[in-house]
């Protein structure tokens, strides 16, 4: 049986170096955005990113897409 994946959306997170704590460790925290288009291309993701990164004083750890599907079978 064939597997159907079917797009339901996409969320994309940005991580921020917010300090250090008292071992000299990144704090780290994650600002999450949800309803991006499944059908969005990866560098316009990436490009909003980097303009919402603009807006912030940390500075960027991490850029993730992540993509929500659902599947099932023929």
């Amino acid at each position: 049986m064939a597997v159907i994946s079917t797009p339901q959306g996409s969320r994309l997170s940005i991580s921020y170096i917010t300090g250090k704590d008292e071992r000299g460790v990144d704090v780290v925290r994650s600002r999450t955005y949800n309803n991006i288009k499944s059908s969005a291309l990866d560098q316009d993701v990436m490009d909003v990113a980097a303009i919402l990164s603009g807006l912030q004083i940390y500075p960027v750890k991490s850029v993730t897409r992540i993509n929500q599907v659902d599947l099932s079978q023929e």
